[in-house]
This record gives C-alpha cells, sequence and structure tokens, in this order.
C-alpha cells in the first residue's frame, strides 16, 4: 500500500498519502507544513526527539525543520498535510519573523477539521472563497502556538553557510569556501553544523536540490532540464533520491500535476 497524491492551488501545495512500509529520510521544507494524521500512527525524528502523532494529531512544522517519517504500527498510515509559502503564512498570520511552534504535535479536533477541509477542498478544486477562508482559519490557528526557541551558539555562521548553499545548489558543494567564509575549520564546521540542523552538509545540500528539483517541476520545467539544473546528473539516482522526500519519482510526480492541471 503505497499513495501519495499532490495537489497545487496557486502557492500552495496539499499532500493526501498513504502508506505501510515507507519511510521518508530526514529533509526540511522552505514552507510551513501543517498536517493531521487520519489513521494508523505517524512516527518521526524531529529536532532530536522521536515523536508519534496518532489519530487526529495535528503536526507542525515551521520551515527548514529537519524530519524524517514513517508508519508507526503495521496497520499503515494515512494523513493529509498542506505547505503553506512563508509569505502567505505571515500574510495572513500578521508574522513578520518565522514562528516557531511551542509544541509540534496537539489534538485540537476544530483545527483538524480544518486542515482536512483545506485538502479535500483543494483535490476537489472548489472556488477562491472557499478555498482562502479554511487557509485563513489553519494560519490564524496555528499562529497562535508559537514559542520563541533559544538561539544556540554559532547558528548565525551555520545560517550563513544555508544561504551560500541556497544560492549555488546546482554547482558541486564546495565544503572549502564555505569554511572560509564562516572562518570555521572543515571538521569543526561539520560537526557545529549536524549538531544544528541534525545532519551533515552534504545531507542537506541533496535535500535543498530536490527541494528546488520540485519547485522547478511545479513551474513546469522539463525532468532532464531540472535534473541537470539542480546537479544531477543520473536520472535513477535523481529520482530515488527525490522518491526518498517526496514518496514518489519525479517522473510519477509530474504525471501526477498534468493529472491534476
Amino acid at each position: 500500500m503505497r499513495e501519495f497524491n499532490y495537489t497545487r492551488h496557486n502557492d500552495l501545495t496539499v499532500l493526501s498519502a498513504k502508506f505501510d512500509k515507507f519511510e521518508y529520510r530526514k529533509h526540511s521544507h522552505e514552507e510551513y507544513a501543517i498536517g493531521v494524521t487520519l489513521t494508523g500512527i505517524q512516527k518521526y525524528w524531529l529536532e532530536g526527539e522521536m515523536l508519534q502523532s496518532g489519530p487526529g494529531g495535528v503536526m507542525l512544522f515551521h520551515p527548514e525543520q529537519l524530519h524524517d517519517g514513517c508508519s508507526g504500527d503495521k496497520s499503515g498510515l494515512e494523513y493529509v498535510m498542506s505547505y503553506i509559502p512563508r509569505q502567505l503564512f505571515e500574510e495572513v498570520s500578521g508574522q513578520k519573523d518565522v514562528l516557531k511552534f511551542s509544541s509540534p504535535i496537539i489534538y485540537d479536533r476544530k483545527l483538524a477539521e480544518n486542515i482536512v477541509r483545506l485538502t479535500r477542498s483543494i483535490e476537489a478544486g472548489h472556488g477562491e472563497l472557499l478555498v482562502s477562508e479554511l487557509i485563513m482559519s489553519v494560519v490564524n490557528s496555528s499562529a497562535n502556538i508559537n514559542d520563541e526557541l533559544r538561539t544556540p551558539k554559532n547558528f548565525k555562521a551555520i545560517s550563513r553557510a544555508i544561504e551560500i548553499m541556497h544560492d549555488n545548489f546546482e554547482a558541486p558543494l564546495k565544503l572549502d569556501e564555505i569554511c572560509k567564509e564562516v572562518q570555521m575549520s572543515k571538521f569543526h564546521f561539520i560537526r557545529q553544523f549536524k549538531a544544528i540542523k541534525g545532519l551533515s552538509p552534504y545531507q542537506f545540500f541533496l535535500g535543498r536540490r530536490i527541494e528546488q528539483a520540485k519547485k522547478y517541476l511545479d513551474e513546469g520545467k522539463e525532468l532532464y532540464d531540472v535534473m541537470l539544473e539542480c546537479g544531477f546528473y543520473d536520472l535513477s539516482h535523481f529520482n530515488r533520491q527525490f522518491k526518498s522526500v517526496y514518496g514518489l519519482t519525479a517522473h510519477a510526480y509530474i504525471k501526477l500535476l498534468r493529472k491534476s492541471g
């Protein structure tokens, strides 16, 4: 059992997923990711902690928050997720900075219902007014669950390194140049990066490439052009990496986009 359905509405994407043995590798999203576990148990690693979301659990991820995911038992897992761009979230909520959630999982029946309604409404192609009202409801409810987290040591240096990776995703990762920019030795940088982000610089950089590839595919670019622009030169490797983050290959994702469009 494995099913991943992505549907776009303007810049917002919703996902309906159902699977048993599939496992997401560690990755992050540029958007706010807000979802609901429908059946089964969603088990995932988040910032050094293993979490479980049961039926009705609302899962909250702020942008660039590293996580993985799998089914927590043999019965399988079904959930929905909305990926809300930062600009849209800030416009609706009035927040000017990235909002950090005080709890990664909450059980709020009304919020869960609205997240599901938002997903189903976009999938069904409902009108702009209804979808906009549901987006407002989901964002405003989520925005009330925030917390100012302590800034860790070397956070600014690692943030600068991430900016460099974001600006140069199509080229090979030049670790020496990044270390020179942030004034750290190579091994100290790798150790600090992993302590703050939870994975190595290379793994993060690879995830950034996959995320950018999805954005290009959403814009209608051709598969092979996207593969090359994002620094991949082997289609099977590209598809394998894409699937590890989004649950289906880049080729299958394109077919899904064309079908929903």
